[in-house]
């Protein structure tokens, strides 16, 4: 089968599917006036292109080193199991960002000024001055100097000290998402970076089948990197989330595949799973403000059979994965159900926190050298074993026990009947160094692909 145009096997039906076509857009040298059909008669905006593109065409952006200043957004508009749709970025971003002129500012106080739109964008707006992300006050009130606030009449901005709202360049996150897709279906999306919108830098809404992100990059985006909402699902390999309020949000009944993804130095969580059916494989998550996986459940009262669908309750798994720094590493509650294998939880506050009616099943893991707890549990439906800890401080149904009280912790939680409690030796890469008890072990504990990123901690020191 090919692009130009295939011929579909239906039971004993031949059907030869339209040949697609290949859109191309240039945000320097190409022309909403041109056909759009190579390279030299592109057009200038991805609207235009979206807006020739039928069902089964491409996409091609030229990476011009100048961000597109406009969304990808694709509602209805897809392919075919056999023949996706596909945006080819070629490394090009999308950005939301939108220049706030000096002259449309007026002053609304001493010192503060506010500048006037039309509507306040969707999500968490902000703004941005020399490429930094500025802070938002608590009020309109209480906009101090170098800080911003939207309300519905605009955004408000105080200038620093000795300055004029002439000499502060200020742009503003004006569009909400860099890739929306809505009731989009087979569509192949690669070679993008989002960034500085208001809303999400992926964002996935309504029936959203066979969607495939490939090599994808979101940054300082207000809401998430990478969402999916209702029932959509989406396979993502090769991405980079960081500098967002959350990493990964994924909601409802969405169902999401990411290998080899990286979510760090988000605000909140690296990835939450809120309902749905999630993988994270071959991923390193760390660095991030709150838990660096946290998985739940949700009844969603907008989604059709939302409060009675048991995918809503939640389901994740993880292996191979680096969970490192942050308050917690891996977070259970709700009435989630979490498998995770051969993963590293590492340098966090607590390294794995299960809560409520959740089950989770831990095993061929090392869990090692976090700041205050290894496990942290009041679930029932907490299983162990094959894992690796040190040095070995748990909390189980609300009682501590230390290093020294390894026996007795399992006695009173019942699992945990082969693992170690030893220093896991990890390598530079993050997988067991050759001399490490992990390998000794059968099966053997701990990553089995080496972690991307890793860094390891120095050697803890003893209490005097």
């Amino acid at each position: 089968m090919t692009k130009a145009g295939a011929v579909v096997a239906i039971g004993f039906l031949m059907v030869a599917s339209a040949p697609a076509d290949t859109w191309h857009v240039d945000n320097r040298a190409g022309d909403d006036a041109n056909d759009g059909r190579s390279e030299k008669r592109a057009f200038a905006t991805i609207a235009r292109a979206v807006k020739a593109a039928k069902t089964s065409d491409t996409i091609v952006l030229a990476n011009t080193g100048s961000a597109y200043r406009e969304a990808i957004a694709l509602s209805g508009l897809g392919g075919t199991p056999a023949e996706p749709f596909i945006i080819e970025g070629n490394g090009a971003v999308v950005t939301g960002l939108r220049a706030l002129p000096a002259t449309g500012w007026k002053q609304a106080g001493e010192g503060v000024w506010l500048y006037a739109v039309e509507k306040k964008p969707y999500g968490n707006p902000f703004l941005v001055q020399a490429g930094r992300r500025l802070t938002q006050a608590k009020s309109a009130e209480a906009v101090e100097a170098g800080q911003f606030f939207w309300d519905d009449k605009g955004v408000r901005f105080r200038p620093e000290a000795g300055k004029t709202i002439g000499d502060t360049a200020l742009e503003a996150t004006l569009l909400d998402s860099g890739v929306a897709l809505g009731g989009a279906s087979y569509v192949v999306c690669r070679n993008i970076v989002s960034e500085y919108h208001s809303n999400d830098g992926f964002n996935i809404h309504g029936d959203c089948r066979g969607v495939v992100f490939e090599n994808i990059v979101a940054r300082n985006n207000g809401d998430d990197g990478f969402s999916i909402h209702e029932c959509g699902g989406a396979v993502v390999r090769n991405g980079w989330f960081h500098h967002n309020r959350w990493g990964i949000q994924d909601v409802n009944a969405s169902r999401s595949i990411f290998n080899g993804v990286t979510c760090e130095e988000n605000e909140a969580n690296g990835a939450d799973f809120v309902g749905g059916y999630h993988s994270l494989v071959d991923c390193v998550v760390r660095n991030n403000g709150a838990a660096q996986v946290n998985v739940r459940g949700e009844r969603p009262k907008h989604l059709v059979g939302g409060e009675s669908d048991p995918l809503c309750e939640g389901v994740a798994f993880l292996q191979n994965v680096l969970i490192a720094g942050g308050p917690e590493g891996l977070r259970v509650g709700g009435t989630a159900r979490v498998t995770a294998r051969n993963c590293l939880i590492t340098q966090a506050g607590t390294g794995a926190v299960v809560r409520d009616q959740s089950v989770c099943l831990l095993s061929s893991s090392i869990v090692a050298q976090c700041q205050k707890l290894e496990l942290d549990c009041t679930s029932q439906s907490f299983f162990r074993d094959h894992n690796l800890y040190h040095p070995g401080r748990f909390r189980w149904q609300g009682k501590d026990f230390g290093p020294e009280q390894w026996d007795a912790f399992r006695a009173a939680a019942g699992h945990d009947a082969t693992s170690l409690l030893a220093d896991p030796t990890l390598a530079a890469n993050g997988v067991p160094a050759p001399d490490s008890p992990a390998l000794k072990a059968k099966p053997r504990i701990g990553p089995t692909q080496p972690v991307t990123g890793y860094q390891p901690t120095p050697p803890m020191k003893e209490k005097p």
